[in-house]
């Protein structure tokens, strides 16, 4: 996989989170009110990875990184498998959230380790904020037994 379809790949998903996050924060407004907020906060971050890895993807600087070398083994990532979600209930969209959080946590962990610098720093940064949302989603969970 070529590195601009990869990161057109990760900038795909990472607007399926900010989706999945806004109708969690719509289920949630109707089920659960004290709920939204977490999903309203966890899409504005997912917005805020979209957005970092379109300036990525637009200055180069993965393939100035020589990411591009990389590129064939981070495309077997699941990430870059999943299909668009369409929950009908806020457990299965929490379920569905939890798998992607989890698939964009190994992407960028994955990236954090094959970059450097301030690269580096950005990547592991996004991925503990990947790793903060599905820890969250998984007390939502439990919450909804």
């Amino acid at each position: 996989m070529r590195l601009r379809r990869l990161l057109e790949r990760v900038i795909w998903q990472e607007n399926e989170l900010y989706n999945l996050h806004k109708l969690g924060e719509t289920f949630a407004t109707f089920e659960r009110p004290e709920l939204a907020e977490t999903f309203r906060l966890m899409a504005e971050e997912e917005l805020r990875h979209r957005k970092t890895m379109e300036d990525l993807l637009s200055n180069k600087s993965l393939e100035k990184a020589g990411v591009g070398a990389y590129a064939d083994v981070l495309s077997l990532e699941p990430m870059l498998a999943d299909e668009r979600a369409e929950p009908s209930s806020l457990r299965e969209l929490v379920v569905e959230a939890i798998v992607r959080e989890r698939h964009a946590y190994d992407m960028y962990t994955k990236l954090s380790e094959i970059t450097g610098g301030s690269l580096s720093q950005i990547f592991r940064m996004m991925a503990g904020e990947e790793l903060k949302h599905a820890y969250r989603l998984r007390l939502i969970y439990e919450g909804l037994e």
